[in-house]
């Protein structure tokens, strides 16, 4: 990218970016319940919204544009204040019904977090990090991989977290605020109910110490969004 924007400047030529475009589009799969809008949806959240640059995208170590790749969905990263490296392991799930994008996102995160069975899944996903990290800086990319030798102090200093994105279908899509901008009973009472199923699956897996960050994005229709998603990047079968 950074690459591609010294190119733009000097030549005034978006060769570059329309190479980046193609190679990009390669890496979207045509599986028609495909999870890769929600996974874009909450990279754009994560680092436009919360400002948390990611560290790891999976979409590039794809072997074939027609499998997923096993993992979470990306790791984002904030450094804290005490110099505490806070990681935030992403995954998203999209589904018509809400509990079941809800229950479903809450299990599949749980083993990144978690060390039942002995090993966690986080240490293969460490390892891509430290492999493939590239902060756009020499200097800042030495720093943050001090951060995963085992060796090193800073080591001792990694805190894991959790970015999760629930999408579903919401029937009678509401306007969310009456006339005089209060939100509207039926809006509160949704966000209630999800807010709740969230607190029971975070109980249910063990995942109570952990802190994270949760985007609940109702939808018109989940399948149009995947749809309409696929049209755009010209992945339609």
């Amino acid at each position: 990218m950074i690459e591609a924007a010294d190119h733009l400047e000097q030549t005034k030529s978006a060769d570059k970016f329309s190479e980046l475009e193609k190679r990009a589009q390669k890496l979207f799969t045509r599986v028609e319940k495909s999870g890769e809008g929600g996974e874009l949806l909450l990279y754009v959240l994560l680092e436009t919204v919360l400002q948390l640059p990611q560290l790891l995208c999976k979409m590039p170590l794809k072997t074939s544009s027609e499998m997923h790749v096993h993992g979470s969905d990306g790791v984002h990263a904030n450094l804290l204040g005490d110099g505490t490296l806070a990681l935030y392991w992403g995954e998203s799930k999209l589904y018509a019904n809400a509990n079941a994008a809800i229950d479903n996102c809450f299990a599949s995160i749980a083993p990144y977090l978690t060390d039942e069975g002995g090993v966690k899944a986080t240490e293969r996903d460490l390892l891509l990090v430290r492999e493939h990290l590239d902060a756009g800086d020499q200097e800042a990319t030495a720093a943050l991989v001090r951060y995963f030798e085992d060796s090193g102090a800073e080591s001792a200093k990694v805190e894991f977290r959790g970015a999760c994105l629930v999408g579903f279908d919401l029937k009678d899509y509401p306007e969310p605020y009456a006339a005089e901008g209060e939100i509207l009973d039926q809006v509160v009472k949704a966000i209630e109910k999800w807010h709740q199923r969230i607190a029971a699956r975070i109980g249910d897996n063990k995942l109570e110490s952990f802190e994270f960050e949760v985007f609940c994005v109702p939808m018109p229709s989940v399948k149009e969004f995947r749809e309409a998603m696929q049209d755009r990047l010209g992945l339609k079968k």
